[in-house]
């Protein structure tokens, strides 16, 4: 299909290593089989859970035999900060991100999440962080889904995303605007220790929030120190309940 002189990789290996070379990939960080902990920072080199004493890595039924460098269960995460970063080098897509700036509506009615009560909330609470118009306002969304996509099968992960409301109502719900930043394993759901694994993209934001990323812009030519805003959370109530840690939900 393709011509002979094509320079396209032929292998999955080679694709994946030239994606890692654009912060393209995803850190897999291991998990407690219970949902206790993520063995990073300071337990990176842990072999069990200090909470639930479970082991790291998955155990043969029949033998007892611990397979040691292979995990009971695999946390993905898709680094958030590289992947913001880089839309400021696509030209279309550093001017789709001051959208919000110029175009609030003017007869008071809400067509986009700028026009909103919260929206305007933040703007008066901390008035530095709209004075940039290239800062990023976040919505976060999280659900469970089914992989296989069998009716018959209870194995669930979770999805957790990102939405950009920086952009125009007809491109912030865009399939390829959503950022997809932890894929959370199963086979059952983490209920309220989704926190656990909320970890890494917390970090995240909240630099993202304090500090910023010295990042440069295509449009003015010039860097800046991007920053982001995590205005609301999106799910349905049973999510809400888990996200919150509640425990009783009626």
């Amino acid at each position: 299909m393709l011509p002979k002189d094509n320079v396209l990789h032929t292998s999955t290996y080679d694709v994946k290593k030239l994606l890692k070379s654009f912060d393209m990939g995803y850190q897999k960080i291991h998990a407690c089989v219970n949902d206790c902990c993520l063995f990073r920072k300071n337990l990176k080199k842990a072999e069990s859970c200090p909470k639930c004493k479970a082991s790291r890595w998955k155990t043969n039924m029949h033998t007892g035999e611990v397979k040691k460098g292979v995990p009971n269960k695999v946390l993905r995460y898709f680094p958030i900060i590289p992947r913001l970063k880089r839309m400021f080098r696509t030209e279309s897509l550093a001017k789709d991100l001051r959208w919000h700036f110029s175009n609030r509506s003017s007869d008071g009615k809400l067509r986009h999440p700028v026009d909103s009560v919260t929206w305007v909330s933040m703007d008066a609470t901390y008035p530095s962080f709209p004075a940039e118009q290239r800062n990023l306002w976040l919505g976060h969304s999280t659900d469970v889904f089914n992989p296989f996509n069998m009716k018959t099968s209870r194995y669930s992960s979770w999805a957790v995303l990102l939405v950009n409301y920086n952009m125009a109502p007809d491109l912030c719900m865009k399939e390829e605007n959503i950022m997809l930043s932890l894929l959370i394993p199963g086979p059952h759901q983490p209920c309220n220790n989704i926190n656990v694994y909320l970890e890494p993209l917390i970090e995240d934001l909240n630099h993202l929030w304090t500090k910023g990323e010295l990042t440069y812009d295509v449009v003015s030519k010039t860097t800046f120190t991007l920053r982001a805003m995590l205005l609301w959370t999106i799910s349905d109530f049973l999510m809400i309940g888990f996200v919150c840690g509640v425990k009783d939900m009626i």
